[in-house]
């Protein structure tokens, strides 16, 4: 795992990522970096959520709609989608066959709200039945998923997955679930959760491993995408 510090100021954020202090605070109101706290006029940023935007590419252009990026999606996974017009699928697929791994996860990076949350150990395998998996829980759970990306499965105590915003409040009621940056819960909240399905797709996965500090995690997904943009015709 690459080691990180706890905190950094928007000055050392902003260099890391390659922006402005004034575009640190607009990804910090966004959500997209976790504010600890002020020191005086200063910004404390949570360092994990400055490394996993840096792993995303916090400088290249905007993030997709999410309409697009469920085409983008049906796209590499199927090889055909029903979203959008015939001529939007067109001009889609012609950008996917053009881009890299690296700039496909940071224009999909809006797909859903991404909560944290710190839970009792004792809650996370009910937790993991709530939700569609993805990420390294995706892995821990399939043989065939861990299989494919070329990782090993391991037993963390830790849960990643998809839920709709209903779930979303029902768990951490129902878990008493407590807000924490780098907690052992990530509940990516979208406006409908994949129906029938308790692990996500291995777009999807791959996606959300691309945000992974572990190096192999992280290589792995990128490999599978590039290989699926590659693979368009």
């Amino acid at each position: 795992m690459v080691a990180v510090v706890e905190q950094m100021t928007s000055a050392e954020a902003a260099q890391l990522l390659g922006v402005s202090s004034r575009q640190v605070a607009r990804l910090v109101a966004t959500g997209d970096l976790t504010q600890v706290r002020t020191v005086g006029r200063a910004l404390l940023i949570d360092a994990t959520s400055v490394h996993r935007l840096h792993n995303k590419g916090a400088r290249q252009g905007r993030p997709w709609t999410d309409e697009t990026t469920k085409a983008a999606i049906d796209i590499l996974t199927d090889g055909h989608t029903g979203r959008l017009t015939q001529t939007e699928r067109s001009r889609l697929r012609a950008r996917l066959r053009r881009m890299s791994a690296q700039r496909f996860t940071q224009a999909m990076s809006r797909r859903a709200q991404i909560r944290r949350y710190r839970a009792s150990r004792s809650f996370l395998d009910t937790l993991r039945q709530s939700v569609t998996l993805t990420g390294s829980s995706a892995v821990d759970a399939d043989r065939g998923v861990a299989s494919r990306f070329g990782l090993a499965a391991a037993m963390r105590d830790t849960v990643d997955g998809y839920v709709d915003p209903a779930t979303a409040s029902r768990l951490v009621r129902q878990f008493h679930l407590v807000d924490d940056a780098d907690g052992n819960v990530t509940l990516r909240v979208v406006e409908a959760r994949p129906v029938g399905r308790h692990i996500a797709d291995d777009v999807t996965v791959a996606l959300d491993l691309a945000e992974s500090l572990d190096v192999r995690e992280r290589s792995t997904a990128l490999a599978l995408l590039g290989d699926r943009l590659a693979a368009l015709t």
